[in-house]
Formats: structure tokens, C-alpha cells, sequence
């Protein structure tokens, strides 16, 4: 595998490939083209270790769950903090190992190959183990966002290819082990005489631990196959925090809701990452499963997804419409249709450091993009710069629909978040808050740059923005860029205000409302990085190479070159925290208040 010198800058990677266990992130790294250095640089929150390279003409961040720590939260977790370091990520393949649901209909054997496929109005991931008891069965009652439109017209590109000519797995498998010896041992097929299904009914003898004991009567035939190389099975997969290891329960729930494999971790991603789930099949989800296949499951998987990425050119993701999940979502009690989010999820903070503003602005008022003089005053004397930011390419929308359950639970514990909350809507004579609140809104939206420093030098390349931000470098004025913010249309606040003293004369019941409207769509909170400025060279001989590198002039503005100096404005890597400036926002909020929104 070739490595290269240097790692590229974050905002080259576009792909996000994610593992729950060492051995499906090894056989996914075994897979590229191109292995990266590492990072040079990662979001000071962001705890994960990654793996970069390239395959095909993609660059590709690998993230994998901490050893030891399985399902839908931990995956949840790992994600958010990932979008937080590579924001150019357009969407993920989620590669692993699950359990084969095999019946008459799907012949689904070890080392297969399940993809999650839409179907109807489901994402091809079901989560069976949470939903509504009618009837002694569980009905989903959360329904998950589909995978990119890249990627399922690749998808379907690629079955359409493999019916004519074949899959290309058994080749991808052959290369890897080639080039790693020593990965031959546990990642090769492992036999058909190692493949054995049982019936569904007949549990394993637990005093083995192989399945040499069981009785062998109690194994269903199957004919031999062709060939030994991995088939493609495409349908729903069922996610849960349960180990599915019943044949019969195993039957019950696939037989509900169509599923050919089960997995632990993928719905845990859908609402916050889009996603496709490839599952190699490692055992059968029965009594009799065990470890011997993992390797090889894990393997098969990561070839499918190859073979995938290089079905998609490099063109599509550029132009792809994919948004950045970087809200946390679940159902609240006004959308009953979102997926759910559990207690432990609803704590995991967005990955961009949102700074509550002072008040509500209208969303007109600031611009994504736009350089700000001061904080406290987003919407005055910005520079909104003069280029046109398009949907998908520069910036995306996504909807938060944890937003109400987030402020009603967190308010219940945090005295100063819930005031901090309610002076967006309440009178500055207002000293506090009685009781619990909630917020409502007809929506809550959050807008971010997908690729903020490629969007800034745009903008540098502007005479009138070189000339604003000359201005700032040289009178040493701090600017902040705007690089995402959040939004609520039509806001509502209930809760009981606690009134000043000069407040306590008037007639009883007048000052008692509990509910506070805003009208049409507010921002109310706001991510910024700060502009940076760096003198590159006195005097007249250097080139300008860049579009944001430029020559400022002293305050006399003088025709000697000695009077100029070439500066280089740019973006800082990570979000600007919060501080006490605003005024309303203890110091001791620290960074847990602006990340927590």
C-alpha cells in the first residue's frame, strides 16, 4: 500500500467510512488505494483516532467505536464528534459483520454480503427493538432518512453490472491479501464445510464451544454452490441494542419486517449521518453463532464498499445535495415521525460551538459567510462579501428536531441555561424564570458552511472585502466569520417570568403572560471562527499568489512600498467559543452552554 508523505487538508475528505470493531476498521483499511498520514490537525473535543487514504478517486476518513463499546449511542457518538473534524464529509458507508437471516426466498450464506436498500417509505434500516407492543409484536413507530442519492443510484448502477458480468469481490479479497500476508489466515474464505445452518428450533450445546457436539440430523442441506466467492443480498436491516442469538426470534422478527441481517449499531447513525450499511454475514443470529467467519465477513464487506465508491465519480459527490447531520435529531411532541433519540443520545452535543446571541435576529439580518466586527452585534456593520452561496455545494440545511425535548430536559437541571433561554424572549427588567419551561417552534433549522475555508478565500478574492478586512488588519480590530447558525420559525416560550422590582406596582395579573411569540424564522444562536491576519513581506517584489494574500497601506496610505505590507487573512480551524461578553452568560457556562444548543 502506498503511503503518502503528508495527510491533506480536512476539507478534502468526502467519504466517511465507519466500523464498530478492530478487525472490520483493519480489513476497511486493508481496502485502500492510498493510505494517508495521519491528521495533522482534529477539533479539540473530538476524541476519535482516524485512518485516511483514498480509494478510487475518493478521499476517506476511517473512524472505528472504542474497543469494547458497541451500539446505536456509541455510533452516535463517534459520528458527530468525526463531522466535527471533517466537515467536508458528504455522507458515510457504515462496514461491518451482522447476523444472516438465510430462508428459501434469500439463500443468504457466510461471508455474504447484506446493503441496506430503501423500501416504501423505509430507509432499509429498521430499528425492531423500539417502536409500539400491539399484539404481542413491536411496530416501528420511527422512521429513518434514507441513504444519499449518490449512493443508490450507484448502488443500483452496480446490481445492475453485477447480474451481467458478475462481482468483482473475490478480486478486491485476492488484492488485499496479496499485499497484507499477514492478514491470509483469518480474513480467507473459510470453508463450506465451516458454513453450517441449523434449525431454527435447536439451540446449541453449550458445553462446546464449537458446534462439533450438536447433533448433525439437525442441520439443513443446502446445495453446493458454484463458486466460494460472496453474493449481494439487498433489503432492510434490522438495528437494535439486543444481540439477536435465537433462531426462532430471529425468524419472528425478520419474518415482521422483511430483514436479512442484524446489526447493533446503524440506526444509532441514520437521522445524523447519511448512510449506507454493509454487512458482511458472520453467523446465522442463532444459538450456534460464534467468531470464526468475523474476519472474513468483515472483509467481504469492506470489498463491496470499494467496488461501490468506484462506481461514483468524484464529480457526483462534489455536486451532491448530501447535508452535514451536524443537529442532533429524535422526535419531539410536536414531530411524531422522526427517529428516536434515548436519553444517553439527547446529551451528545452538535459538533459546531454555537454561541447564543443576545436576541432574537431576523435570519435575513446575517448572512452566512459575512464577517462580523463584534460579536454583540452580529447584524451591524457586517461585510456580507458578494458571493452567491449555493445549497448543497457551499452550505446545507438540516432540521433539529430535538431542539424542544433538548431545552426541556436540560432546563429541568440548569437554573442558568433556563434563564439564559428565556432572555431571548423576555424584557431585560426580567430578573428570572419560575418553574419548568419549553420552547416550541413550527421548525428548527441549522445552516452550515460545508467548507468555510474554501468559502472565505471566495470572498477574499473580492476588492471590497480586501478592502474591509485591510481596514481590520490594520487597525488590529478582531473579526469573526460566520460559519453556520440556528434558526426557529415561529417560536413559542412557555414559562413564568419573575419581575424586577419596578415591575412589582402593576395591577395583579398584568406582567403574568407564560407565552412569548416570535414571528417568522430568528436566529438564535450563531458559530463563528475568527479571521486571522499574518504579515507575509515588506516592499514591492513579492508576487501575490493567492486570493487572500493582498497589500494594505498605512493609514496615510503613501505611494512608498515601505509603507505597505502583504498580509494573508484566513480562518482558524476551530469554532470560537463562548465568553461573558454578551453579558447575559456567566463565564462558567464555558463551552459546554454554545456546544449543548
Amino acid at each position: 500500500m502506498k503511503l503518502k508523505l503528508q495527510s491533506l487538508d480536512p476539507g478534502d475528505y468526502t467519504i466517511g467510512l465507519i466500523c464498530a470493531l478492530p478487525i472490520e476498521m483493519a480489513a476497511t483499511t486493508a481496502m485502500l488505494d492510498e493510505l494517508h498520514e495521519r491528521p495533522t490537525r482534529q477539533d479539540p473535543r473530538d476524541k476519535n483516532n482516524y485512518i485516511l487514504g483514498r480509494i478510487g478517486s475518493h478521499n476517506a476518513v476511517i473512524a472505528c467505536l472504542s474497543d469494547g463499546v458497541y451500539g446505536m449511542t456509541a455510533a452516535t457518538a463517534l459520528i458527530i464528534s468525526m463531522l466535527s473534524s471533517y466537515r467536508a464529509i458528504r455522507f458515510g458507508i457504515m462496514i461491518g459483520i451482522g447476523g444472516g437471516v438465510p430462508s428459501t426466498a434469500r439463500d443468504i450464506r457466510l461471508g455474504d454480503v447484506v446493503v441496506s436498500k430503501p423500501r416504501g417509505t423505509s430507509s432499509g434500516v429498521v430499528q425492531y427493538d423500539f417502536g409500539k407492543a400491539i399484539n404481542g409484536q413491536i411496530v416501528p413507530n420511527a422512521s429513518s432518512d434514507k441513504p444519499p442519492k449518490v449512493l443508490l443510484t450507484a448502488m443500483a448502477s452496480l446490481a445492475a453490472n453485477h447480474i451481467i458480468n458478475g462481482n468483482n469481490l473475490s478480486e478486491h479479497l485476492s488484492t488485499m491479501l496479496a499485499k497484507n500476508p499477514n492478514m491470509r489466515k483469518r480474513f480467507c474464505y473459510q470453508g463450506a464445510e465451516n458454513d453450517r445452518l441449523y434449525e431454527a428450533d435447536y439451540n446449541h450445546v453449550d458445553s462446546c464451544p464449537t458446534c462439533d457436539r450438536c447433533d448433525k440430523t439437525k442441520l439443513i442441506v443446502r446445495p453446493a454452490r458454484n463458486t466460494t466467492g460472496p453474493e449481494i443480498f439487498y433489503g432492510t436491516i434490522g438495528s437494535g441494542n439486543l444481540v439477536v442469538k435465537d433462531g426462532v426470534t430471529r425468524d419472528k422478527l425478520a419474518s415482521q419486517h422483511g430483514i436479512l441481517c442484524f446489526e447493533m449499531e446503524a440506526a444509532g447513525l441514520m437521522d445524523h449521518f447519511s448512510c449506507l450499511v454493509v454487512r458482511g454475514i458472520c453467523d446465522y443470529a442463532d444459538s450456534h453463532k460464534n467468531k470464526f467467519w468475523q474476519e472474513y465477513a468483515a472483509a467481504t464487506a469492506a470489498a463491496y464498499a470499494k467496488e461501490l465508491l468506484y462506481t461514483v465519480p468524484a464529480s457526483d459527490i462534489e455536486q451532491s445535495s448530501g447535508m452535514l447531520p451536524l443537529a442532533t435529531g429524535s422526535t419531539s411532541d410536536t414531530n411524531t415521525d422522526g427517529a428516536h433519540m434515548s436519553p444517553v443520545e439527547a446529551q451528545i452535543p452538535p459538533s459546531p460551538a454555537f454561541i447564543l446571541t443576545n436576541r432574537f435576529h431576523l435570519k435575513g439580518s446575517i448572512s452566512l459567510a459575512s464577517i462580523i466586527p463584534d460579536r454583540r452585534y452580529p447584524n451591524q456593520d457586517a461585510l456580507k462579501g458578494d458571493i452567491c452561496l449555493e445549497e448543497g455545494r457551499d452550505f446545507s440545511i438540516c432540521i433539529d428536531k430535538n431542539f424542544s425535548d433538548f431545552v426541556d430536559s436540560r432546563a429541568k437541571s440548569d437554573s442558568k441555561f433556563k434563564n439564559a433561554i428565556g432572555k431571548l424572549f423576555l424584557s431585560p427588567s426580567v430578573k428570572g424564570i419560575e418553574g419548568d419551561i419549553q420552547v416550541f417552534s413550527e421548525e428548527s433549522r441549522v445552516y452550515t458552511l460545508l467548507q468555510p475555508r474554501t468559502v472565505f478565500k471566495r470572498l477574499c478574492s473580492s476588492q471590497n472585502a480586501k478592502a474591509w478586512l485591510g481596514d481590520a488588519c490594520t487597525g488590529k480590530k478582531p473579526v469573526f466569520f460566520v460559519v453556520g447558525y440556528r434558526t426557529l420559525l415561529n417560536a413559542k416560550f412557555v414559562g413564568k417570568e419573575i419581575k424586577s422590582p419596578r415591575n412589582r406596582r402593576l395591577p395583579p395579573g398584568i406582567g403574568e403572560a407564560t407565552r412569548y411569540n416570535t414571528n417568522g424564522e430568528r436566529i438564535y444562536a450563531i458559530c463563528y471562527r475568527r479571521v486571522n491576519f499574518e504579515q507575509i513581506k515588506k516592499g514591492d517584489g513579492e508576487i501575490l499568489n493567492s486570493t487572500n494574500e493582498w497589500r494594505v497601506f498605512s493609514r496615510h496610505r503613501g505611494t512608498n512600498a515601505e509603507e505597505s505590507q502583504v498580509v494573508a487573512a484566513d480562518i482558524n480551524d476551530q469554532d470560537e467559543i463562548g465568553s461573558n461578553d454578551f453579558g447575559i452568560f456567566p463565564s462558567q457556562f464555558g463551552t459546554e452552554l454554545w456546544t449543548g444548543i
